[in-house]
């Protein structure tokens, strides 16, 4: 936590300007954890151990480890079948086989005949589900002394689930102004290198003043794709229609605003859009900056994965390259996440982040150019492999419950009217059915019909839970909608409020203390509203430093709030982050 507090800071100055000890885990007053004493650092993460090892297999998750596989009898087949569909299920449709790896993570290797007949089982099984499989990497373990070669591989099997059209992976892409987040996108998405003066950008842009100035003043979305070879699909020789068609996987990327007059924005496009996965950009010329540090706080206090990504690595040396890696390791590490002291540098590297990512607190560092193409590799390779993996079971329980869509943008489409974006977490909606829209300023909900259902420009039938997606809606006349509404099941309305207890920690602060009566405006999921602090519990006040439970008031109309949402406030100079620890709901 003294990352927070430090970090947080008077941006004329740019120094800390308060410090706390790290709160007790353990203590139910101190908050969403972010700092924990049991994670190892950098330094108890030894290269040398991991290069020959691996961490133990876990049952959960997506990742199997197989000694050899290697003439099974019929009945081993169809249990290895059985075991490829569970991982499968629990990497939302992709699973990695680690092949010549004991199930403790020693890597025995297998020699070049038992190689060829272990793929041909995994080829089998992959069939027998109508999968596709992709050999990632190869890496030699042959011992010292020995005649006979011991190899081990990485395979990536990829089924996209029967209820989904394709899969899908959210990439929040943030990072200070001038830093090449932008450029970043178009050359991913155009398959085109940039000529160092912005030529890539110019397709993420929405309006003419970003194209002018050169500033992402929006949430910029877009899609690369990934077929079942695990080949890049863009722009560049397709359509997005054809993209859809040809990707088994799509991700989005996020592009958001690094000035800090937009930083309303881009906290907005981090809680409100739900990224899986967070890309933090650094430019090697200019090092670790403010935003930096500002963008490492929002991240760590809504626990997203996060790896970091270098820019502009064609302006610096290698041993300024290797200055601002060691810096962005120890300013990591700060934050209570264990970074990588060394750069990904090979392809089993970005396969061992993309999984670092998936299943830990741990924080890769890649370094690219967008003008001469060094390092977008390694990047693709990264982003291939990024998995969403989550347990199956309460996946399929979030399908059972009533319908919560967030609306997070709102658009007026001719000869279509309005079109609602935004990110469903539970239930599903389908095509023509009947949904309550709400809460408007009184509180009540409106019954409106679900038109026509769209992922990435694409119809679908119905949206599942954890996707997002674009939806026409049939309004009556008079009602208008805002962002941070919802959309529910018919014959369910969720509860409203207008106030809520909360656990927060004020980081600064213009003066010693924030008092009763105190307005800010607070960022909860899609929810961006003014509200204002109407009890301080246990004191008197609430001090830079410190956790204090307050009970807040919406200033305007009620919302939608869960039990459990990280809040970020924000007022001017005063910053503060925590949870929402109960909701009471608004009696009529």
């Amino acid at each position: 936590m003294d990352f927070m507090i430090s970090h947080f800071c008077d941006e004329q100055n740019h120094q800390p300007l308060y410090k706390t000890r790290k709160q007790s885990i353990s203590d139910p007053k101190s908050g969403p954890t972010l700092l924990s004493s049991s994670l190892p650092t950098a330094d108890e993460c030894s290269d040398s151990e991991a290069e020959n090892h691996l961490p133990p297999e876990t049952e959960l998750g997506n990742i199997e480890y197989k000694a050899k596989l290697v003439n099974p009898t019929s009945s081993r087949i169809e249990h290895l079948i059985t075991q490829m569909k569970w991982r499968l299920r629990e990497g939302q449709g992709e699973a990695i086989y680690e092949i010549g790896v004991e199930d403790g993570g020693a890597m025995s290797g297998l020699t070049d005949e038992e190689l060829n007949a272990s793929l041909n089982t995994l080829r089998t099984m992959a069939q027998a589900l109508d999968a596709s499989m992709v050999v990632l990497t190869e890496k030699d373990v042959t011992q010292k002394g020995s005649s006979v070669r011991r190899t081990v591989v990485e395979v990536l099997v990829r089924k996209v689930p029967e209820s989904q059209q394709f899969i899908e992976v959210r990439l929040a892409v943030v990072g200070g102004c001038d830093v090449g987040k932008s450029t970043l996108c178009g050359v991913l998405t155009q398959g085109c290198l940039d000529d160092g003066n912005g030529k890539a950008r110019i397709g993420i842009f929405r309006y003419p003043h970003e194209v002018r100035t050169g500033k992402t003043s929006s949430v910029c979305n877009d899609v690369i794709g990934f077929d079942n070879r695990g080949k890049l699909v863009n722009y560049a020789h397709n359509s997005l229609e054809e993209m859809v068609e040809k990707s088994s996987k799509l991700v989005t990327l996020i592009d958001l605003a690094g000035d800090a007059k937009y930083q309303k924005t881009t906290i907005h496009g981090l809680t409100g859009y739900t990224p899986h996965f967070t890309c933090l950009v650094v430019a090697a010329d200019r090092g670790i900056t403010w935003a930096t540090r500002e963008h490492i706080g929002l991240i760590a206090a809504l626990n997203i994965p996060m790896f970091v990504l270098i820019t502009k690595m064609d302006l610096v040396d290698r041993e300024g390259l290797k200055q601002i890696i060691k810096d962005l390791s120890n300013l990591v590490s700060k934050a209570g996440m264990i970074a990588r002291a060394k750069r990904v540098k090979t392809k089993r590297d970005a396969v061992q982040a993309a999984q670092d990512l998936c299943v830990g607190s741990i924080v890769p560092i890649l370094a690219v150019s967008s003008v001469t193409g060094e390092g977008f590799r390694l990047l693709r390779t990264l982003l291939n492999c990024l998995s969403t993996a989550g347990s199956a079971e309460s996946r399929l329980q979030l399908v059972g419950l009533p319908a919560f869509f967030t609306i997070e943008e709102l658009y007026n489409v001719p000869h279509v009217g309005q079109v609602v974006g935004g990110m469903l977490s539970e239930g599903q909606l389908h095509e023509g059915a009947d949904v309550l829209v709400g809460p408007l300023k009184d509180g009540s909900f409106e019954k409106v019909a679900v038109g026509s259902i769209r992922r990435s420009r694409q119809a679908v039938g119905c949206v599942n839970p954890g996707e997002a997606a674009s939806i026409s809606l049939t309004l009556p006349e008079g009602l208008t909608l805002r962002r941070g509404m919802v959309l529910s099941g018919h014959n369910f309305q969720p509860p409203v409020c207008y106030e809520f207890t909360a656990n927060l920690l004020l980081l600064c602060h213009s003066t010693k203390q924030v008092c009763e009566g105190f307005q800010a405006t607070v960022f909860i999921g899609s929810v961006c509203a003014t509200t204002t602090i109407t009890h301080i519990t246990d004191a008197d006040c609430m001090r830079p430093g410190q956790w204090s439970v307050v009970r807040m008031c919406f200033a305007y109309q009620p919302e939608v709030l869960r039990a459990g949402s990280p809040i970020i406030l924000r007022q001017g100079k005063t910053k503060g982050i925590g949870e929402v620890l109960k909701v009471e709901p608004a009696t009529q």
